[in-house]
């Protein structure tokens, strides 16, 4: 424990009083996988196509948070499989962690769609988006380590992952969706190659496949037959319940891989359609006589 933790783990679990213990574990949701991804669905349903230069508006975008996040999902999921290091005792959680403990999966995941958030909402200042999402992954980082969850060492090389990720994503791609899909369909691969057939690398595989193919027939459809404006709010709403609930299903309440494939290859191309599906449905509503 000491190795990786100094300890730390352990003292907070020791001094902390429980509410303070319980707050955490509400800030922690913040870097969950889910929250992650409707931050993503959220940046591509309200991006308008039509504003942005000539490499594509403010969707591509959006479809470009959607792969950085699915790959954030698979370059976790490679590394802990890479390095299959244990978390700390279990007697010190509060709350349910499985799996290995390096590098921590929040830590990547609060950085990079904080990160994200902070490069492509134009809300306030880039500075305070800055300090809002450092203060965010701050907290989000300390909560693994507080939950008794994971090492200090976890955390911080999570972190240090995601940054690194997330900048030579971007460089490497200049925020073209495409490319940004290969990149995490790559990490989706490394992922299965360091856990084998398992439930998570089998969702992380379907997950980044079903967006990648979705995204490719809409980019190859040509822009005009590709989602041109924003969702309104009761579609969003409505989107993230449903995609949601298959969501939760095909990670918590089938057991065979092939159940699992599918559940998890629907959402993020869920995600990716709800636009389309939403405009043709209007333009039917439209044409149909009254």
């Amino acid at each position: 424990m000491t190795g990786r933790g100094f300890g730390i783990a352990v003292v907070f679990d020791e001094l902390l009083p429980s509410v303070v213990r319980e707050l955490f574990a509400l800030i922690t949701h913040l870097g969950d996988a889910g929250f992650a991804l409707a931050a993503a669905a959220l940046l591509y349903w309200f991006a308008d196509s039509k504003r942005g230069d000539q490499r594509g508006g403010d969707r591509d975008r959006g479809a470009f948070a959607v792969a950085a996040v699915l790959g954030a999902f698979a370059l976790s999921l490679a590394l802990k499989g890479l390095f299959a290091l244990p978390r700390p005792p279990s007697e010190i959680h509060l709350g349910y962690a499985d799996g290995y403990g390096f590098p921590s999966g929040h830590a990547i995941t609060a950085t990079v769609v904080w990160g994200l958030l902070t490069l492509v909402v134009e809300r306030g200042t880039r500075r305070t988006r800055t300090l809002v999402a450092g203060v965010t992954v701050a907290l989000v980082a300390l909560s693994r380590v507080v939950l008794g969850v994971h090492y200090v060492a976890d955390v911080l090389a999570g972190v240090g992952v995601a940054v690194a990720y997330l900048t030579v994503l971007v460089r490497a791609t200049d925020w073209r969706p495409t490319p940004a899909f290969l990149v995490a369909g790559g990490l989706a691969l490394a992922a299965l190659a360091t856990n084998g057939f398992t439930p998570d690398s089998v969702a992380t595989v379907a997950g980044i496949a079903g967006a990648g193919a979705t995204w490719i027939t809409l980019d190859s459809t040509a822009r005009g037959g590709a989602p041109q404006n924003r969702l309104s709010a009761g579609a969003a709403v409505a989107g993230l319940a449903a995609l949601g609930v298959v969501g939760y299903a095909g990670n918590h309440l089938v057991a065979s891989l092939l159940a699992v494939f599918v559940l998890n290859l629907v959402v993020p191309a869920g995600i990716l359609a709800l636009p389309l599906i939403v405009e043709r449905v209007k333009s039917g509503r439209s044409a149909s006589p009254t």
